[in-house]
């Protein structure tokens, strides 16, 4: 046993406060280079981003033996030792043929058509969430008539006109950008 009442297991604490994201990229960075380590708090902070900073982050142990050279590791990973090179990183535009078909006739190389695209398939998405909605909202009610003698509240219709009107609003709004991205071509 060890101070407070903790098991001595052989790691200590190498860094706190990490998202979980930087934590598995520095556990990969030191489990590539040899050093035993382990995350504590990662599954938390995927299970609820709220509570990251509340437990403390995620953080990470390494052993006892292996922590200076941990350490060292971190650091070179921060004055950017571990980047690659502009030979080593593959650029689509140099055409490099690794024996894998031509994706030559499936790539959009033009901004402002990958943009539309994006904006058209938003469009449609709003479209089907109004559909959606309006179904939700118009669909016969079991409270109201002609289920039962009380007919619908008049605050209720106008606030299913009013959500209606706003729901609309949306994909119009989508349009407009649309409209707006075809006359800049």
């Amino acid at each position: 046993m060890t101070e407070a009442g903790e098991l001595d297991t052989g790691y200590r604490q190498l860094v706190r406060d990490l998202s979980p994201i930087e934590a598995q990229v520095l556990l990969g960075r030191l489990q590539a280079e040899g050093i035993d380590a382990h995350l504590v708090g990662q599954n938390h902070a995927l299970a609820n981003p709220f509570l990251v900073n509340a437990l403390g982050g995620v953080r990470l142990f390494v052993r006892e033996g292996q922590q200076q050279l941990a350490l060292e590791i971190m650091a070179a990973t921060d004055q950017g030792e571990y980047v690659l090179g502009e030979e080593l990183q593959t650029d689509e535009t140099q055409g490099v043929s690794d024996g894998s078909p031509s994706k030559e006739g499936a790539q959009v190389d033009d901004p402002g058509a990958r943009k539309l695209f994006v904006f058209v398939v938003l469009l449609v998405l709003a479209i089907l969430l109004v559909a959606a909605t309006f179904n939700a909202i118009w669909a016969q009610s079991y409270d109201y008539f002609p289920y039962s003698m009380t007919p619908e509240p008049a605050s209720r219709i106008v606030g299913k006109w009013v959500l209606s009107a706003l729901l609309l609003l949306h994909p119009v709004v989508w349009i407009f950008f649309i409209a707006r991205e075809l006359r800049k071509k």
